[in-house]
């Protein structure tokens, strides 16, 4: 685990942002995107990796939070196990 970081089983469900998110409108008034802070942004996609169905979100989320996982892998210290040893184990 990278130092600081929170795992998405220990996530808080935060009450407010570090940075409260900016609407996006379009011009009939109709709010159609949200500005995030990146720190927002991850804390949304922990909270969606601990209490979203997995099957139900958008493929573009499972993405976003796949990516923020194997980010975080990269950022890691540790030695890397090949796929095939882990599979072999269980």
């Amino acid at each position: 685990m990278v130092p600081g970081k929170t795992l998405a089983t220990n996530v808080p469900l935060p009450s407010e942002g570090v940075y409260p998110p900016r609407l996006i409108y379009d011009e009939q008034g109709q709010v159609i995107g949200v500005i995030l802070a990146y720190d927002d942004y991850q804390t949304y996609l922990r909270i969606l990796a601990r209490y979203a169905d997995w099957e139900s979100l958008p493929g573009y989320l499972q993405d976003a939070v796949d990516n923020m996982f194997a980010d975080e892998a990269i950022q890691e210290n540790g030695s890397s196990t090949p796929l095939e040893e882990l599979l072999a184990e269980g």
